[in-house]
C-alpha cells in the first residue's frame, strides 16, 4: 500500500493539524482502550541512528524467540513497512481494517489527530491483538511531545546520536534537541546513552536523574563511574534482585512489576570497549566490550557503532529477566538488514546508496568513505529537501568529489536540480551535471562508471532511496 492508499483510509477530509501536545493523543488512546498500557517497550529516540538500532534490536529479539512488534518512519517503499512483527510487514487487509477502528475512535474526540498520531495509534492496536512480547518503538521526531511518547515507562530508551535537525520544533541547540529527545526518559526505565556531545551527554544525564533520582542508591545493579553516571558490569553482575536473567535460554522470564521496574540504570556506550576487526562491502566484524568477533552485514563505521548501543540495550533487557542468548545476540547482528543505509546495489561498477540527509548523516558518510575508499574521489548523485542544512553537507562532503550529478527526490519539499548545482558551486569547483529524476540520475552515472573503477555514492534524502533500489530492480 502507498502513503496516499494509507492516508486516505485514516481520513476522508483535509483535517488541520495545529495544536502540539500528548493531550489528544492520550484521549485517543483511551478511546481505543489503551491497547498501548498492554505492552512492553524498547523506546529509541535520535537524529540519526535509530532507525538502524530499532532493526537490529528487532532483529536480535526475534532471533532469542520474543514476537517482536516494529514500529518505524518513514517507510522507503510501501506504507506497511512502517509496522511489522518479526520482520513480516502488516497486511493491507489489516491496515484497512484498523484504519476503520482508529478513524471511528478520532471522531468521537473534540479534535482531530494528526496523520502520525492516527498511524502510531494504529500501530498500537496491531501489535496488542497480535500480542507482542516487546515493541521496537522508534521515535517519529523529537521525543517528549511525540505521539509514541505516550507509553508509560518502557523496558529500556536509548538515545542515539543528536545533531541539529528539525530545528524549527525543536531548537536551535543541539543541548535544546537533546533536551526533547531526552523527554522519553520516565521512571524505572533503562536508558542507553550514544555517547557524543559533551553537552548533550550532560542534557541527558540530567534528565535522567531527575527522573530517577533514587538510582544512585542501588549499588547492586549500577555503579558509578565518571561525570555521575551508571555503567553496566556485565549482564550477569547487574541483574535487578529477583530478575534471574539467563542468556542460555530464548524467551522470557516471567517478572513482577516490581522486579522489573526495581532500578533504572543509565548506560553509556563506552568506545573505549569498541574495535574495528574486518570492513568489506559485504560486511563488518567488531569487538565490543566483553563480546569478541561480532558480525553485522551492515556497512559504515556509523552501524558499527550503532550496534554497541543495541548491544548495550540488550545488556539491559537482559539484566530485567529477558532470556536473551549469546546465539540469539550474533544471529539476530547478522541477519539485520534496514536498506538505504550504504547500502551496496551494484558492484561493476560500483555504487551505493546511502539515506544521510542532514550534516550529522553527512559526517557519518564522510567517515565511512575515509575507511573504505580512502585515496578515490566519489561520484555523488544527489538530492536534497529544500529545508535542510544543504550547506554544511556540502561543505562536509566536497573534498571527496570527482564530480557531482543532481537530481529531485520524489517530495513537495525538494530542492530543483538547477538550484542545487549552483549551490554546489560555492563548494566544488569540478564537473556538475543536472538530471530530471532520480532514476535519469542514475543512469547516467553508471554510464560514466562503465568500464572503470570509479565508485557512485547517492545520498542527500530517503526519499529518492525507493527509486534508485527499483532501478536495480528492473
Amino acid at each position: 500500500m502507498d502513503w496516499n492508499e494509507a492516508i486516505a483510509l485514516l481520513h476522508g477530509a483535509n483535517w488541520k493539524h495545529t495544536k502540539i501536545g500528548l493531550g489528544r493523543m492520550r484521549d485517543f488512546m483511551h478511546a481505543l482502550g489503551d491497547p498501548q498500557e498492554k505492552l512492553r517497550y524498547v523506546h529509541i529516540a535520535g537524529t540519526n541512528g535509530k532507525g538502524s538500532a530499532c532493526v537490529m534490536t528487532q532483529s536480535i529479539l526475534t532471533a532469542a524467540g520474543f514476537r517482536t512488534g516494529l514500529y518505524i518512519s518513514p517507510h522507503l517503499d510501501q506504507f506497511n513497512e512502517r509496522l511489522s512483527i518479526d520482520g513480516q510487514m502488516i497486511s493491507d487487509a489489516d491496515l484497512r481494517r484498523l484504519a476503520a477502528r482508529v478513524r471511528a475512535a478520532a471522531e468521537t474526540l473534540g479534535e482531530e489527530p494528526t496523520d502520525f498520531e492516527m498511524i502510531t495509534a494504529m500501530a498500537f492496536c496491531w501489535f496488542e491483538e497480535q500480542h507482542c512480547d516487546l515493541v521496537v518503538l522508534e521515535v517519529g521526531m523529537g521525543g517528549r511531545l511525540d505521539a509514541t511518547n505516550v507509553i508509560s515507562a518502557p523496558e529500556v530508551c536509548a538515545i542515539m546520536h543528536i545533531g541539529r535537525d528539525h530545528t524549527e520544533f525543536l531548537g536551535d541547540t543541539v543541548e535544546k534537541v537533546a533536551a526533547e529527545k531526552a523527554g522519553i526518559l520516565k521512571p524505572g526505565a533503562d536508558c542507553v546513552l550514544y555517547h557524543q556531545l559533551p553537552g548533550v551527554m550532560e542534557v541527558v544525564q540530567k534528565r535522567f536523574a531527575d527522573v530517577n533520582p533514587d538510582a544512585a542508591a542501588h549499588a547492586d545493579s549500577a555503579r558509578i563511574t565518571a561525570g555521575s553516571t551508571f555503567s553496566v558490569d556485565t549482564a550477569a553482575s547487574c541483574c535487578a534482585p529477583g530478575a534471574a536473567a539467563d542468556r542460555s535460554t530464548g524467551r522470557s522470564i516471567a517478572l513482577t512489576d516490581g522486579d522489573s521496574r526495581n532500578t533504572a540504570r543509565l548506560v553509556i556506550t563506552d568506545p573505549s570497549a569498541f574495535t574495528a576487526c574486518a570492513r568489506t562491502i559485504d560486511g563488518q566484524v567488531f569487538n565490543y566490550r566483553n563480546r569478541p568477533e561480532l558480525r553485522i552485514q551492515l556497512l559504515g563505521n556509523y552501524q558499527m557503532e550503532n550496534a554497541m548501543a543495541v548491544l548495550d540495550i540488550i545488556d539491559c533487557l537482559q539484566c530485567r529477566g529477558f532470556g536473551i542468548s549469546e546465539e540469539a545476540i550474533r544471529t539476530g547482528l547478522v541477519r539485520a538488514s534496514w536498506p538505504g543505509r550504504f547500502e551496496v546495489l551494484s558492484r561493476a561498477p560500483l555504487l551505493i546508496v546511502d539515506g544521510a540527509h542532514n550534516p550529522n548523516g553527512v559526517e557519518a558518510l564522510v567517515d565511512t568513505i575515509r575507511a573504505y575508499f580512502p585515496d578515490q574521489k566519489i561520484n555523488f548523485v544527489m538530492g536534497v529537501m529544500k529545508d535542510k542544512d544543504y550547506h554544511t553537507m556540502l561543505r562536509l562532503i566536497a573534498p571527496y568529489a570527482a564530480r557531482f550529478i543532481t537530481e529531485l527526490p520524489d517530495a513537495h519539499r525538494a530542492l530543483r536540480p538547477e538550484a542545487l548545482k549552483s549551490e554546489i558551486r560555492e563548494y566544488f569547483d569540478g564537473p556538475v551535471e543536472t538530471a530530471d529524476s532520480v532514476t535519469a540520475a542514475v543512469e547516467r552515472a553508471m554510464e560514466l562508471a562503465e568500464g572503470t573503477d570509479a565508485i557512485t555514492i547517492c545520498f542527500g534524502s530517503l526519499y529518492q532511496v525507493a527509486d534508485i533500489r527499483h532501478f536495480f530492480r528492473k
